[in-house]
């Protein structure tokens, strides 16, 4: 039985925000200055099934031409990506932040990054942000994160993070919440826990295949997930996405202090 998690990683594109046609419609730009063949939405989906740094370059065939138009696209997702969050996101982060650590592991650009999660009052209930245009590898963001002990620090919806000597996480400690394939192998490569959901690029038994312990059907699952005793069991079903459990979360919720927290509410 593996231990109760302490922090979760999620992914932004696709997992907090809806991305399908967001991001598209700023690549497609980008597809068409540069040449690069990638002519539909699900072409561009398919890139996720590999490190974006490293498909792009591969599907036109030109390195140099390749890592250009992801800085081309990248200085758009800068400048004017702002896509609408998944309903009920925004609400399951600010329960999980009084019981975990979280961050954000995305390859998207950190000016995004903020963008997004300020506008939608989220920043202060994340901890730590790994942005792709820093480290485009996330296997190197997650590598890191569980390296240094200094990121299990909660932070709990205000600027401050808590002044306490730290306990470093064991990786079967650490989640990571994705809609891509690449994604969740690369985060079973470094040791953690995978949690899919379906509302994103990839199909959930594409995510199952790659070895995601379950696929969220709905946000609110993801707390379920975390704070049951059930996520302590690892799924041995791999075709199936089974409803939530019935579990009364609001006496853990409560215990925890996530109840007070400003603008949600417990009923």
């Amino acid at each position: 039985m593996a231990p109760p998690i302490r922090a979760i990683l999620f992914d932004l594109d696709g997992t907090l925000v809806q991305t399908r046609d967001a991001s598209w419609v700023l690549f497609e730009r980008t597809n068409r200055k540069f040449a690069l063949g990638i002519d539909d939405r699900e072409q561009f989906f398919k890139l996720f099934r590999d490190n974006l740094f490293v498909a792009v370059p591969q599907a036109c065939g030109d390195e140099e031409r390749g890592l250009a138009a992801i800085n081309h696209f990248l200085e758009l997702l800068r400048k004017e990506y702002n896509p609408p969050l998944v309903p009920g996101i925004a609400d399951v982060v600010r329960t999980l932040a009084a019981r975990c650590v979280l961050g954000i592991v995305s390859s998207n650009a950190l000016e995004a990054i903020r963008r997004i999660a300020d506008d939608a009052h989220i920043a202060q209930c994340i901890a730590h942000v790994f942005a792709g245009d820093i480290e485009p590898d996330k296997r190197k963001s997650i590598r890191q994160f569980l390296a240094d002990p200094s990121y299990a620090t909660l932070r709990i919806g205000s600027p401050a993070y808590q002044e306490r000597a730290p306990k470093p996480f064991e990786p079967d400690e650490v989640a990571f919440v994705t809609d891509t394939v690449c994604d969740v192998r690369h985060a079973r490569e470094c040791g953690v826990r995978t949690l899919g959901v379906s509302w994103g690029m990839h199909k959930a038994s594409d995510l199952m295949e790659a070895g995601a312990e379950k696929v969220a059907v709905w946000p609110q699952e993801i707390i379920s997930w975390a704070l049951s005793p059930r996520s302590n069991v690892i799924e041995e079903r791999a075709d199936e996405v089974e409803p939530p459990p019935e579990t009364d979360l609001e006496p853990v919720l409560e215990k925890s202090g996530v109840l007070r927290l400003k603008g949600l509410r417990a009923d």
